[in-house]
Formats: structure tokens, C-alpha cells, sequence
């Protein structure tokens, strides 16, 4: 039995999924992009990652979810700081 939302689990599965042009950061901080993913039929079988420095490489797709990314994203952060977590609320 699964305990999570719906929202909360398509959340997480996009975290999870790599999308070309978005940026990734590791567990020590580095950036990441996925530049290309590469497909056999309807079945993804690698990613091509690019660093902050522009130097590339390949993984499987077994590879990447041993990569143990997080999807980089500077607004959140930014609200992180400011100790607001709902992008939705603005302030007046």
C-alpha cells in the first residue's frame, strides 16, 4: 500500500526522470545537465550529462538512478532561504 499522494508521486517520478536541458545536482553540489537522452523504440537506454565545465559522458539508464541526482532548481532554493517551500504564495 502506497501512503503517498498522487501529486507527491508525480512529483517525485519527475525528479527521478532524466529530461534533456535541466540541471542536476549531485550529492556534493555539482551541476549536472542532461543533454540528450537516447531511446531504443519507446524504451530509454542512455543519458548524455554535461558538467558546469562542458566536459560530457554517457550513462545507461541503470547508471543514472545510481547517480543519485536532485533537480536543480535555483527558485526553490531561493525560497528555501527566505523559509517559503509553496511556489504558489506570493508576498504583498
Amino acid at each position: 500500500m502506497n501512503f503517498l499522494d498522487e501529486t507527491t508521486q508525480r512529483r517525485k517520478m519527475l525528479v527521478h526522470q532524466p529530461m534533456p536541458g535541466y540541471w542536476y545536482t549531485n550529492v556534493v553540489g555539482q551541476l549536472q545537465q542532461v543533454r540528450v537522452v537516447l531511446h531504443e523504440g519507446e524504451r530509454q537506454t542512455r543519458v548524455v550529462l554535461e558538467n558546469i565545465n562542458g566536459r560530457r559522458h554517457s550513462v545507461d539508464l541503470d547508471g543514472w538512478y545510481r547517480l543519485d541526482l536532485t533537480l536543480h532548481s535555483p527558485g526553490m532554493e531561493r525560497r528555501r532561504r527566505r523559509g517559503r517551500t509553496d511556489p504558489t504564495e506570493y508576498s504583498s
